[in-house]
């Protein structure tokens, strides 16, 4: 295991159950993941991360096993996600601090780069249905229960997001 959760995953592994412990280890990347693609800075993902799994613990009571877990923790990253942008505007302006990337990055992280800044520029709610549907493989009608939203405005954003991003990256249109 790595630096970034050891220590949460300790004090998790010392007073939870095994099913929460399980959520955490198998799904923490995953949440990470979610909330740097919905726009939480990469310095402050760790910390976002372990808010949000704190919550979690103690809602883990709630989770409904028949539902997905990762469709059930994007909805979490979601609002820390949307809380996190809405209270950046009174937060000091920080430097950019560059992901620890190798001096000569490979193709795949100036991609990886390219779709992050692509999704950086899509409104929030595009934003996270294009997230769920193609980055992650949920399905609309997962999407629509998950969010609380109708399915046909699921495939309304989905479709408005992919024409955005296309033009956020520089992509015309098939």
């Amino acid at each position: 295991m790595n630096d970034v959760n050891s220590s949460a995953k300790s004090a998790a592994d010392s007073s939870l159950s095994p099913a929460f412990s399980a959520l955490f280890e198998e799904h923490f990347a995953y949440v990470c993941r979610s909330l740097r693609r919905l726009g939480v800075h990469e310095v402050d993902v760790k910390d976002v991360s372990q808010e949000l799994f704190m919550t979690v613990m103690l809602r883990f009571g709630e989770y409904d096993s028949s539902r997905s877990a990762r469709a059930w923790l994007f909805s979490f990253a979601v609002r820390f996600a949307s809380n996190y942008r809405r209270l950046a505007r009174h937060r000091l302006e920080r430097l950019d601090v560059p992901d620890p990337m190798p001096s000569n990055p490979t193709d795949l992280l100036e991609a990886r780069d390219l779709v992050l800044r692509g999704l950086a520029r899509l409104e929030f709610d595009r934003r996270v249905v294009l997230i769920m549907h193609d980055i992650d493989g949920f399905p609309a009608p997962e999407i629509a229960a998950e969010l609380g939203i109708p399915l046909n405005t699921v495939y309304s954003r989905l479709r408005l997001a992919r024409a955005d991003f296309r033009g956020a990256v520089g992509v015309r249109d098939p």
